[in-house]
């Protein structure tokens, strides 16, 4: 009778019977320790890997909804939104508002449901709210690669002196002293006064000054502090092949403001622009980013001498 091949399987020893049995066994928690001595390398280099997905998912999604805003390189838009690629914000910024969780919560919380109570504000652009649970349009997951991305900027703004520092402070936001070495002096960042001026590490309070009655603010000092300039170019004209971000360049707005929306003059057009942005948007924009109560924030005379001057095409810059 032919013998099977699996015949050399079959061992008639006793003794190299218990040989093969030890060795087996020893060979087996042999492999089962090395197993478990790479494992937690193993997940930390699988936990980066995903971490790593995380920043790249949220850097598209950042470019995409956040840095017509925030800038590009995250350290913001003077008047319109401020700098999250900022030592101050990673280091301060969670203590000047009273938070008492961690960073990550609150970048991830304000990425969710944003900040839309707030009126009055100094920035151009409220910012709104992202998580479908509060009315946005980001899955859970989509605002978790958000913050990640954020938060992927801390290293790098660590680094950043006081000067270099992009931060633009709030007003009515001042900064909470911190003693020994998390006091602003030794962490190195600037501090934020009551009226949103910024105080360099050692340099002394300044002096206030005595409130003296003004009447209407010029409309250069406006355009300023109203944000436009954070948005609109007034030394570029509009055109098909340079369109401004995130608003429209005004170069050439006294030329063109009575052509966009039919039936209104231009005086009209920049007025309604301004007291009721989101009535009329441009081809190429978004409603929503305009802020709309500038109405509240600047007189009727204020705001008829900020459309001249926009329509003056030799305004004094």
């Amino acid at each position: 009778m032919r013998k099977p091949w699996y015949h050399i399987l079959y061992i008639r020893s006793p003794l190299a019977k218990i040989f093969l049995g030890v060795a087996g066994a020893i060979l087996a928690v042999v492999l089962t320790i090395f197993q478990f001595s790479i494992e937690e390398p193993r997940m930390k280099a699988q936990e980066d890997n995903w971490n790593g997905r995380s920043v790249e998912k949220g850097a598209e999604l950042y470019y995409n909804n956040c840095a017509n805003c925030h800038g590009a390189d995250g350290k913001g838009l003077p008047n319109v939104a401020p700098a999250l690629h900022s030592k101050y914000f990673f280091t301060q910024r969670i203590v000047d508002v009273g938070w008492a969780g961690s960073l990550y919560d609150f970048v991830e919380l304000t990425i969710a449901s944003g900040r839309p109570s707030k009126v009055g504000t100094q920035w151009a652009q409220m910012m709104p709210t992202w998580s479908r649970h509060y009315g946005g349009p980001l899955r859970d997951d989509q605002v978790l690669h958000l913050t990640s991305f954020v938060m992927n900027w801390e290293a790098d703004a660590l680094t950043q002196t006081a000067e270099e520092d992009p931060f633009q402070c709030f007003r009515n936001a001042p900064t909470k002293a911190r003693e020994g070495d998390k006091s602003p002096d030794a962490l190195g960042i600037k501090s934020c006064l009551a009226d949103g001026t910024a105080l360099m590490p050692g340099a002394p309070p300044p002096t206030p000054t005595p409130a003296v009655a003004t009447g209407p603010r010029p409309p250069q000092q406006l355009f300023t502090a109203m944000g436009c300039a954070g948005c609109h170019q007034l030394a570029q004209a509009q055109t098909e092949d340079n369109i401004g971000q995130p608003g429209p360049h005004m170069g050439n707005l006294p030329e063109t403001a009575d052509q966009r929306v039919p039936g209104e003059d231009a005086t009209t057009y920049v007025y309604n622009s301004i007291v009721n942005p989101n009535a009329f948007v441009n081809a190429g924009y978004v409603g929503g980013i305009m802020p709309g109560n500038f109405k509240d924030q600047m007189s009727e005379e204020e705001i008829d001498s900020l459309v001249a001057w926009l329509l003056d095409p030799n305004r004094p810059q």
